[in-house]
């Protein structure tokens, strides 16, 4: 325990003209249409400083301008926006672009006008989200200057809010990971990773613990325990072999005078032995200085790793025995249980993932090859999961085969897990792959206590296992009756995928304006023996958890080049046919060669072909999806974004993305003629699309007012019920042939 009278002590710094410097600048967008306002409010901000700080002005002549700017660029402190430019409420719908589809809540929203008539400023301040509303002819130098200097201070505010709240969310996320380090050298490497996380910094530092005493040929020796990014090569040694002199001075004077500095390029921290267990200093090349928050954020921390410091210096030994899995070197059971239960008590718990991982068929591995081998695999297993996750991830054994791993979300889960162990390891003359099942269970569903929670896990795993080798499940709060319900439908979907009973149906594409069907998308459809049809959401997400869907999407995808073949056949060449593939099928590294053979396989150009990824797909993994997208073009083959506007990255990536066509998600089209929100944010999509020049398409139009409210803007082709709804291939071939297409 900290007592509360000890604290930290920092030498106080004084401002330097390279931090001055450094907050000069600051970001605001103008966007009007007309060119002599925007040339006049440029020369009223060119000699303007506000709270101390240069202005640098960007400009937007649109509505579509003004999308693209802040899509590419999301740090602009203020914009003053115009009402009417193109349209009449081309700013209000601004607005709600800025907040709603890109998200940005910081930004301050002046809102201007030259016809206070057009918008008037009661009901605009009641139904829109911006901070200030005034006409032009109010605008003043002395006025702007004011109202500039109080929205900047409030922009100000929320981020440093925002800054301090994602510190001390990552400080607590931390702190687990932290107590947990077995030794000061573990727990030192850590230190320096989370600092640079938490002040977002590339690793560059250096742990060093003060000399006991003994005297070598340089003097008093103090030791380098942990080192990172540059200075990683002198990690063991004595810090009077550092080569930098100014950082080894740095060092020393902060164990000398035994007190903390935080300077324009670097900072060095203390930590003393009546709080840590031994004198520490730790010097982090910060390149800049830091502001207010992000010191509050450094204290804050300290007292953090003061007490993990002195943790370790205690129990590193009672660690080994009570802590320590003694084969395999990684924390056991007591360890899992201790560090789950801190994290269920706080209000984190959402945001992790326990999973459990049993080795298939350990125990016959064992009775074949003996336990020497066994516990080679063993040995192997804990070393591929704790090489692979860093500090903020706990890997623990259980007992036996069975292992778990604690951590957040997007770093915990089966697929990251599993493509661990695809490839085999040499184990003597041998080369063994290593079968695991895993079951991941969402904290947030946790009930009682850790130990409650392991049991949860354990009791799914058990039912996992039945199905068979590589099974992935994520557990799902149900009762009985779900649970069997799901066991079943899990037995009937492996009997269906191997038996090829899973079959397409096929969703007319037709071009809003002109009436012509251009494509068609396949979806997925079972039907049980007994007659009964299972929904896509019901059997979908068994087959991800599973690790069926890879086999069942190929399954689809030639199903998909077949039907395209027979309407090729019947004359209708011109048809596009739209093909899902799940996150796990372009995990695979040679998911574009395994099309491409499916494609030859079936005689027909890749042209006619168009891959569509869900948008939340497409972030969750980015960099490889956009490499797997790229060379699906490079081989001709379309490429859509399905669900387009349902996540949070759609405009910040959508220049990055190489694609063709953007598919507006249905939830947005239900309430298009009704809802200003909905009209708004399927109004910026049509309008990106037209700006980088892709085909839009709506999904589930079911009315002739919602088609007609599309056309009218812009959009360039729809599917739904309104025009036909999914059939099979000989029901389709009917439906074409009798088709008239009615131009809108």
């Amino acid at each position: 325990m900290i007592s509360q009278e000890q604290d930290i002590f920092f030498l106080d710094e004084q401002p330097s003209p390279q931090h001055l410097e450094n907050q000069k600048t600051v970001k605001i967008l103008t966007v009007d249409d007309d060119s002599n306002f925007q040339r006049s409010t440029a020369f009223a901000l060119s000699t303007l400083k506000v709270l101390d700080c240069k202005i640098e002005l960007a400009q937007a002549f649109s509505y579509a301008e003004a999308c693209q700017v802040l899509t590419k660029e999301n740090d602009f402190a203020i914009a003053l926006i115009d009402v009417v430019m193109e349209t009449e409420d081309a700013g209000l719908r601004l607005v709600r672009a800025i907040r709603e589809v890109l998200g940005n809540e910081k930004i301050r929203i002046i809102l201007l006008t030259g016809q206070p008539g057009m918008a008037p400023i009661f009901d605009v301040m009641r139904n829109y989200d911006i901070n200030d509303y005034w006409t032009k002819s109010e605008l003043s130098a002395d006025r702007l200057q004011t109202i500039l200097t109080t929205n900047l201070r409030s922009y100000q505010q929320i981020s440093s809010i925002a800054n301090a709240k994602r510190g001390l969310q990552l400080i607590a996320e931390s702190s687990g990971a932290l107590y947990t380090s077995r030794n000061i050298k573990e727990l030192s490497g850590k230190m320096l990773r989370q600092l640079s996380q938490l002040l977002n910094l590339p690793h560059g530092g250096i742990v060093c613990v003060k000399s006991t005493g003994e005297l070598t040929e340089q003097g008093i020796s103090h030791q380098i325990i942990a080192a990172s990014g540059e200075f990683e090569p002198y990690f063991g040694y004595a810090l009077q072999q550092l080569e930098q002199q100014h950082i080894r001075a740095q060092l020393e004077l902060c164990l000398s005078r035994r007190q903390s500095r935080i300077e324009n390029d670097f900072t060095c921290l203390f930590f003393p032995d009546e709080l840590a267990g031994a004198d520490y200093s730790v010097y982090l090349a910060t390149g800049r200085p830091l502001d207010i928050t992000e010191t509050e954020l450094i204290r804050v921390f300290s007292m953090n790793i003061c007490g993990g410091l002195h943790s370790v210096s205690l129990m590193s030994q009672l660690d080994k025995i009570a802590f320590e899995d003694p084969l395999v070197k990684i924390p056991n059971l007591n360890v899992l249980i201790r560090t789950l239960e801190g994290v269920l008590a706080e209000d984190i718990r959402e945001k992790f993932n326990l999973l459990i991982i049993d080795i298939d068929k350990f125990s016959d591995f064992n009775r074949v090859f003996g336990s020497p081998q066994g516990n080679e695999m063993l040995k192997h297993v804990a070393s591929c999961l704790r090489e692979h996750f860093d500090a903020c991830v706990l890997v623990a054994r259980l007992k036996d085969d069975k292992f778990a791993v604690l951590g957040p979300k997007t770093l915990v889960t089966a697929d990251i897990i599993s493509r661990l162990f695809i490839q085999p390891y040499q184990q003597g003359k041998s080369k063994i792959t290593v079968n695991i099942s895993t079951v991941t269970l969402p904290l947030e569903l946790a009930d009682g206590t850790a130990v409650d929670a392991i049991t949860q896990v354990n009791m799914a795993l058990k039912t996992a296992k039945k199905l068979g080798i590589r099974q992935h499940v994520t557990y799902q709060q149900a009762n009985d009756d779900n649970v069997a319900y799901h066991f079943e439908l899990l037995q009937a979907l492996q009997h269906s995928i191997t038996c090829n009973d899973i079959h397409i149906a096929l969703q007319p594409q037709v071009c809003i304006k002109t009436g012509e069907v251009v494509g068609v998308e396949a979806l997925a459809r079972w039907t049980l023996p007994n007659g009964q049809n299972v929904p896509p959401l019901d059997f979908i997400p068994i087959a991800e958890a599973t690790g069926l869907i890879t086999q069942l999407g190929e399954q689809l995808f030639v199903q998909s080049c077949q039907a395209l073949c027979a309407l090729n056949e019947a004359g209708y060449t011109n048809l596009c046919m739209g093909v899902n593939l799940s996150a796990m099928q372009f995990e695979q590294e040679n998911i574009v060669d395994i099309l491409k053979q499916h494609i030859a396989d079936a005689n027909m150009p890749p042209g006619q072909i168009e891959v569509e990824v869900t948008e939340s797909i497409a972030m969750q993994n980015f960099e490889t999806i956009r490499k797997q997208l790229n060379d699906l073009r490079s081989i001709d083959i379309r490429v859509a974004i399905d669900d387009f506007g349902t996540g949070f990255s759609s405009l910040a990536y959508l220049s990055k993305l190489t694609f063709d066509r953007i598919k507006i998600d249905k939830s947005f089209i239900d309430n298009v003629t009704s809802d200003d929100g909905a009209a708004a944010i399927v109004d910026s999509i049509i309008l990106l699309g037209q700006r980088f020049h892709m085909n839009v398409i709506a999904e589930g139009v079911e009315t002739k007012e919602q088609a007609k409210w599309l056309s009218d803007r812009g959009c360039h082709d729809a599917q739904g019920y309104f025009y036909a709804k999914p059939m099979p291939l000989p029901e389709l071939l009917t439906w074409l042939k009798n088709y008239q297409k009615t131009p809108l």
